[in-house]
């Protein structure tokens, strides 16, 4: 009778042993699924986040090309402007590249304006450029307006009162890709910290999970062993 109850006793501690490794496998799968799936949703508004700020980076630095081409068609209206072909060509090239740095510039506004919301970067710089381009282009077409092209020395007294007028908005852009491209670094080295200290947090608290069941097994299995040892 004796001999019964400690098999069945033993029988029930092995039972026991086996659903409490069990149980404890379960809780550390869901902590591991937990973290994993932590990390990853860190992942993705992180790098939102970076390719939002990549578009802008993009945008800014096209447009800052786009301009630079602007103004060269400019000088080139200039120099050959008295050659009606190379006048047609040179304005239709500046009005195409003054599109072009124009829709950039906003494409460039419109990502700022979503990723502002924090406080990440001041959207009013690229406002300015956005404003001074527009003021830009019309003092460079009302002065083409203005002078009778057909007399002589009427583009060098155009350069005249034009001349360096673009050095300030060049000078913007320039300050403002700068600053867009040191954000866009400044964040992914921020993205990488992040990441990095999330990744030791749950590594560090998986192995201390770990520790604790293993060392709730050896508990269990130890006193197993003992009934076992009092069984024979």
């Amino acid at each position: 009778m004796g001999k019964s109850m400690t098999t069945k006793q033993t029988k029930k501690s092995i039972q026991g042993f086996v659903l409490s490794l069990i149980f404890i496998l379960i809780i550390i799968e869901i902590f591991a699924l937990f973290s994993v799936w932590s990390i990853n949703k860190i992942v993705k508004i992180e790098n939102q986040k970076l390719h939002q700020i990549s578009l802008m980076n993009e945008s800014i630095s096209a447009a800052d090309a786009a301009f630079k081409q602007q103004i060269q068609a400019w000088k080139n209206i200039l120099i050959r402007g008295h050659d009606e072909n190379a006048f047609q060509k040179n304005l239709k090239e500046f009005k195409k590249k003054y599109s072009l740095a124009k829709k950039l510039v906003r494409e460039a506004k419109y990502v700022c304006d979503q990723i502002d919301e924090s406080g990440t970067f001041d959207c009013e710089k690229i406002v300015k450029i956005e404003n001074d381009h527009e003021l830009l282009r019309s003092i460079y077409v009302d002065n083409l307006d203005t002078f009778n092209l057909n007399q002589p020395g009427a583009y060098r007294k155009i350069d005249e009162k034009v001349r360096g007028i673009d050095r300030d908005l060049q000078s913007q852009f320039f300050q403002t890709t700068q600053s867009v491209k040191i954000l866009f670094k400044n964040k992914q080295d921020e993205f990488i910290t992040l990441v990095n200290k999330r990744y030791h947090q749950v590594r560090f608290f998986l192995l201390t999970v770990l520790l604790l069941a293993l060392g709730y097994v050896i508990v269990r299995f130890y006193h197993l062993l003992q009934i076992e040892s009092k069984d024979t």
